[in-house]
């Protein structure tokens, strides 16, 4: 039987606003949402809304966006490349519908980038990742 694989839980937030979602780019890595991991502590037993309350401040340090979180609609597992500040850990991901609520834009230190793509030209931000195949799954679920 094989051992049980360790990894941490994140999240990831698809604003909406205006039918565009934003898009984020990591130095690093390149296509990212807003959200990340959850926290020590956040996770609270039987309180699925503390998930909700975790997203929405990752959203708020990230982009000082405040936001409505809808329903997920994703999952994927990512791992941290070598030369990123998280290797070397792995995370399982949920991706969120959200609905941008109110603030203007103001990104942290943890990005150098951003764009608000809508379905008409989402596909210029293609870079081949699995970040781009949500961003993907966003805009043609319920279409095929």
């Amino acid at each position: 039987m094989k051992d049980d694989a360790l990894f941490c839980v994140g999240q990831k937030g698809f604003i909406e606003k205006d039918g565009k979602v934003l898009v984020l780019f990591d130095p690093k890595e390149g296509l990212d949402f807003p959200g990340g991991k959850i926290q020590e502590d956040e996770a609270k037993d039987a309180d699925a809304s503390s998930l909700i309350l975790a997203l929405k401040r990752e959203v708020r340090e990230e982009t000082s966006l405040e936001i409505e979180v809808l329903d997920p609609f994703a999952v994927w597992y990512h791992e941290f490349p070598k030369e990123h500040r998280n290797y070397p850990k792995v995370v399982y991901l949920v991706a969120f519908k959200c609905k941008y609520v109110s603030g203007e834009l103001t990104l942290s230190d943890e990005h150098d980038n951003s764009r608000w793509v809508d379905k008409n030209d989402y596909k210029e931000v293609d870079d081949g990742s699995d970040y781009f195949d949500v961003l993907e799954k966003y805009f043609t679920q319920g279409q095929e």
